[in-house]
């Protein structure tokens, strides 16, 4: 057992009265994951748009290898073949900016003409610098595609009396983006 001679706890309790506190928190954890938002939007394609409670981001690129768990160990994976572009979504809260997790997001992706080219699930996928949830798939060429997602209320618990009455509606919104094509050959592929 280790030596916590000397060592003090504090163990008060968070008050109502520290709600300006807790709200400046969120808030600065809201600041810092919008920071990494603006970067990747530097280096993505991308759009936006605000409905009910969240911000919906969306950014496009070329498809790219991931690390997924495979019978107990992390093997690198590249797009199945002739996938071409890589879809990442980002939810946020409208309040606060901080990003989203638990949700289950499905999609479909329109041509200008209407045509589906896909429907997907777009499930979370861990980043070094910014959370998101995405997929991969082949679109025919670049240029403009319509997004068109379902969003369900979450299912997770929320704290706080007040400012924990959010996310209650499902939501469907349709998001306009510049999609691009290609294969990314990073990572140990």
């Amino acid at each position: 057992m280790p030596n916590l001679k000397g060592l003090t706890y504090k163990t008060e309790k968070m008050k109502i009265e520290d709600n300006e506190k807790k709200i400046k928190l969120a808030e600065d954890q809201g600041k810092a994951y919008s920071a990494a938002l603006d970067y990747m939007k530097e280096m993505d394609n991308h759009a936006e748009k605000e409905v009910d409670d969240y911000i919906i981001s969306l950014a496009s690129e070329e498809a790219e290898g991931t690390y997924q768990l495979q019978e107990g160990k992390l093997k690198w994976n590249t797009p199945k073949e002739g996938f071409n572009t890589h879809l990442e979504i980002v939810v946020r809260d409208r309040k606060d900016k901080r990003f989203i997790p638990g949700l289950k997001i499905r999609g479909k992706v329109l041509d200008q003409d209407g045509k589906q080219i896909v429907e997907t699930d777009f499930p979370l996928l861990w980043h070094p610098f910014l959370l998101h949830y995405g997929a991969f798939f082949k679109i025919p060429k670049e240029g403009k595609y319509k997004v068109q997602l379902e969003i369900p209320a979450p299912e997770f618990h929320r704290h706080d009396e007040i400012k924990g009455k959010r996310y209650e509606k499902d939501v469907n919104v349709e998001i306009e983006i510049e999609m691009e094509t290609g294969r990314e050959p990073h990572g140990p592929e």
